[in-house]
């Protein structure tokens, strides 16, 4: 594939953090009196709006309850966040497609100011030409995010890929009307993906053999 720019998502994609995130999930859980849920089930069931995803897990959906819940999360994330460590390759592969000459830039449905933070503790800003968040602490918004960041780099969309780990980042790829890599081991199961149309990888590193040649 001919690539001139490579989309990253960050959570679950580059980061390892699924386990993390359940941990938190349970311990909001707890404290709501809800039952805990484990991984399996997290990454076989979690969706975009996260907001669907609360409301299958009994935690408030919406409104100011809804606000509370995003907010509480996030300040237990951001208390934990150094816990998780990069997914297997992700350093290599980042750097490899950088000293070959392709551009990347993540996006992300993270806080802008949360995903700068995480980027720059795990040494990877020189990768990137950009790092794109959101504007809130509800995951919402990213392919407003994801549209505005084509149009500032002008690319034609089959020059583009996007990898990601959900099925949300398939609906942003094909939105956007460029190819998507869904990495099987991030906030989805490969099971989930196999009533989509989604290309499936199972090691970052698969990647480089679509890329450069």
């Amino acid at each position: 594939m001919d690539v001139d720019l490579i989309l990253w998502d960050w959570n679950g994609t580059l980061i390892d953090d699924s386990s993390l995130c359940v941990s938190i999930l349970n311990e909001i859980l707890s404290e709501y009196g809800k039952n805990s849920v484990d991984v399996c089930f997290y990454r076989k069931n979690f969706c975009f709006p996260v907001s669907a995803f609360y409301r299958l897990i009994s935690l408030p959906y919406d409104g100011v309850e809804f606000n509370t819940v995003s907010a509480t999360f996030i300040s237990k994330y951001r208390k934990y966040w150094k816990k998780a460590m990069l997914q297997p390759g992700a350093s290599f592969v980042l750097q490899t497609i950088h000293q070959h000459g392709i551009e990347q830039s993540i996006l992300s449905a993270g806080k802008q100011e949360d995903v700068d933070r995480f980027i720059l503790h795990h040494n990877l800003a020189k990768y990137f030409t950009s790092v794109n968040g959101t504007n809130n602490i509800r995951a919402e918004g990213k392919l407003n995010v994801g549209l505005e960041v084509v149009r500032k780099y002008e690319c034609k969309p089959n020059k583009i890929l996007l990898v990601g780990d959900t099925l949300h980042d398939l609906e942003i790829g094909n939105t956007i009307g460029c190819r998507t890599l869904l990495y099987t081991k991030g906030h989805n199961h490969s099971s989930v993906f196999k009533s989509s149309t989604g290309e499936t990888i199972d090691k970052l590193e698969d990647i480089l053999n679509l890329v450069i040649h």
